[in-house]
């Protein structure tokens, strides 16, 4: 039977990069009556990946990607890769999982809500799925957050899907319309990827694109940029309608914090949520921030005041993310390994007092003179993986710092110098940097932190 995609009748597609979504694409497809074909640079990979469904072929042939009706190409494969540029000179079809999930699982009925940015994006994403579920809402959390998209549908009929999208999904999105879109913040990331930070914006700034005046544009105009995109959409003709969200400001017809409150002006007379250290498990300025973004949404999408106050309390928030792992002999052990940049670090930073910091990994182009300001809290430093030198050759100045290379050792030669002040300290987990030189992904990186604390019982 023959099957279309977008009016294209599939007969061969190509598959680059067996990843998370890549495989999910595989098993979508791999029922449809289509040959699939699949290639990763890492042989590892291809090895392990090969079944009855598909066929291991070099895409680097000009032969082998001639034959294909679609290519797909996973999140993590740059678009400068040299099969991606092939295929654009052989003028093949190119896709990612976010058109695919548009034009094959998503119904008309059914409801999205995006969520992009540089930090934040997965705890507001799981804010919002869990206070929909919370209201009986039938929602599922998926994306960049850990589930590919493909993977969504099952035997539940799913009605509003919770999505955390990323900078390289964005890429290659053309279709994707979400009923409500989220921009968190945007700061110096990927560049490594995009190739600037105009390009990292860009890809960013497309999860607005398709909306129009029966969709909802909910924005973070505390920076630069996204101040200029929500300004961008606020002039396009049938553009989305706009919520904007601030700390600074005190805003008519959205979220605002106050006086460490909680504000719902989007009602007559204002609403007061309470404080937000009553509301909230959350810890920090930045997570006053998410809980804006993520209540402007849920309210929008019709979640009482009432029913946001009930169950708002009972989210704990995200593994990973200034996470509580343990508190021993006046050691307060925080996780926070998904700081993959410094934008998150000084975030982390200024949560706490008497900190034991232990970061590195594989850095990012940010200079340390960016956290000069939020060092003040810091008693010493124990740094890891291949820029532990650097940081240890800058940090030294400011507070005691050592070179610990590996994970195990810093976090030993922590408490070791933990339990020599007499005072509550907090030792910090949060890297600042990838976790790709010592580990595959931040995931790994914290649950290998926290097995090591919790063996902690002197």
């Amino acid at each position: 039977m023959a099957y279309l995609y977008k009016n294209i009748l599939l007969k061969k597609i190509g598959i680059l990069g067996l990843g998370l979504s890549g495989r999910s694409v595989v098993n979508y497809f791999k029922n449809k009556d289509i040959k699939i074909y699949i290639w990763d640079d890492l042989n590892d990979a291809r090895k392990v990946f090969k079944n009855k469904y598909c066929e291991i072929s070099d895409f680097n042939k000009v032969s082998n990607l001639k034959k294909l009706d679609l290519l797909f190409i996973s999140p993590g494969i740059s678009l400068d890769h040299s099969i991606v540029l092939l295929a654009k000179k052989l003028d093949i079809f190119m896709t990612g999982d976010l058109d695919i999930f548009w034009e094959e699982l998503f119904l008309n009925e059914d409801k999205c809500i995006a969520v992009t940015g540089s930090n934040g994006k997965s705890t507001v994403s799981s804010i919002i799925n869990f206070l929909l579920k919370s209201n009986k809402v039938n929602s599922i959390l998926g994306g960049n957050i850990g589930i590919p998209v493909l993977n969504l549908k099952s035997k539940f009929n799913y009605k509003t899907y919770v999505l955390e999208v990323s900078s390289y999904q964005l890429e290659l999105m053309e279709n994707l319309k979400p009923n409500i879109a989220i921009l968190t913040n945007l700061s110096f990331d990927h560049i490594e990827r995009h190739g600037s930070f105009r390009k990292y914006v860009k890809a960013k700034e497309k999860l607005f694109m398709n909306q129009n005046s029966s969709d909802l544009a909910i924005i973070n105009t505390d920076n630069k940029e996204g101040k200029k995109i929500y300004e961008k959409l606020k002039l396009k003709k049938d553009g989305p309608k706009l919520i904007e969200i601030s700390l600074r400001k005190k805003n008519k017809k959205t979220f605002f914090y106050d006086k460490g409150e909680i504000i719902n002006s989007i009602v007559r007379n204002n609403f007061s949520l309470g404080k937000v250290s009553k509301i909230s498990l959350l810890r920090g300025k930045h997570n006053v921030e998410n809980i804006l973004l993520a209540l402007a949404a849920v309210f929008s999408y019709g979640i009482s005041n009432k029913k946001i106050q009930e169950y708002l309390p009972k989210y704990k928030g995200l593994a990973h993310r200034i996470e509580e792992v343990k508190y021993k002999n006046n050691i307060l052990f925080i996780n926070d390994s998904k700081s993959t940049n410094f934008t998150s670090t000084k975030v982390a930073l200024n949560c706490f007092e008497n900190i034991i910091w232990i970061a590195g990994g594989r850095r990012k182009n940010e200079n340390f003179s960016f956290l000069d300001d939020d060092i003040n809290n810091i008693r010493a430093g124990f740094f890891i993986g291949e820029s532990s030198n650097q940081f240890f050759r800058y940090f030294n100045n400011y507070f005691y710092s050592k070179n610990c290379v590996n994970l195990e050792i810093a976090l030993s030669e922590s408490i070791k110098y933990a339990e020599l002040i007499s005072e509550k300290v907090v030792i910090l987990f949060s890297p600042g940097c990838a976790s790709f030189d010592q580990y595959k992904n931040f995931e790994i990186r914290g649950e290998s932190f926290k097995k090591q604390v919790l063996k902690y019982n002197r």
